[in-house]
């Protein structure tokens, strides 16, 4: 009698531990996001972090994870503190990858650390390896043909972007010409 009467003090205080914490980690998200409302995004960025290092897997977690990488990306700064919020919304949205593949976010999550990789890091091997992630994963999702546009793209100015698109416009015309002046020669 005296086990069973133990076995349920220590499920009744499991329950009530674990009640407390996801208390606790709800109230760290919800303050988290009033912050955001306020204009406080340091006092934000620190209640998720305590989030997320108090418990990575917890069900808040996902949505930490995605908002402090977009946190971070958005910090003005310095060029050395831009490049160091870069590469720390890029740890952010891999933590999200990694840790909760299935979770709603990761796609954008794959793609928008590719991107601050091509754009702001110019890391394009890294890049490389988010889109080329991002396509075997989701090639059918509503991001995959910007995904596939910021690949075929990697690495090259916006003049060089524009200069092939021309040419490609170019060749186009033409061919519509010849299709155009070939059909009204065979009509006669």
């Amino acid at each position: 009698m005296k086990n069973v009467l133990k076995s349920i003090l220590i499920v009744l205080i499991s329950v009530v531990m674990v009640s407390c914490q996801k208390q606790r980690e709800e109230g760290l998200y919800k303050t988290a996001l009033e912050e955001i409302k306020n204009g406080n995004n340091q006092a934000a960025i620190e209640n998720l972090e305590k989030l997320v290092e108090n418990n990575p897997y917890s069900e808040f977690a996902p949505d930490a994870f995605f908002t402090l990488a977009s946190l971070y990306q958005s910090m003005e700064g310095d060029s050395i503190q831009k490049m160091n919020n870069y590469l720390k919304a890029v740890e952010y949205y891999t933590e999200l990858i990694e840790k909760f593949p299935n979770n709603e976010k990761t796609p954008e999550a794959i793609f928008m650390a590719g991107f601050i990789c091509a754009e702001n890091l110019k890391d394009f091997e890294r890049a490389k390896y988010f889109y080329k992630r991002f396509l075997k994963a989701y090639p059918d999702h509503e991001l995959a043909s910007s995904v596939q546009t910021e690949l075929e793209n990697l690495g090259k100015s916006p003049e060089e972007i524009l200069k092939e698109k021309g040419v490609e416009l170019v060749e186009k015309s033409v061919e519509k010409t010849k299709y155009k002046t070939t059909s009204k020669g065979s009509s006669k």
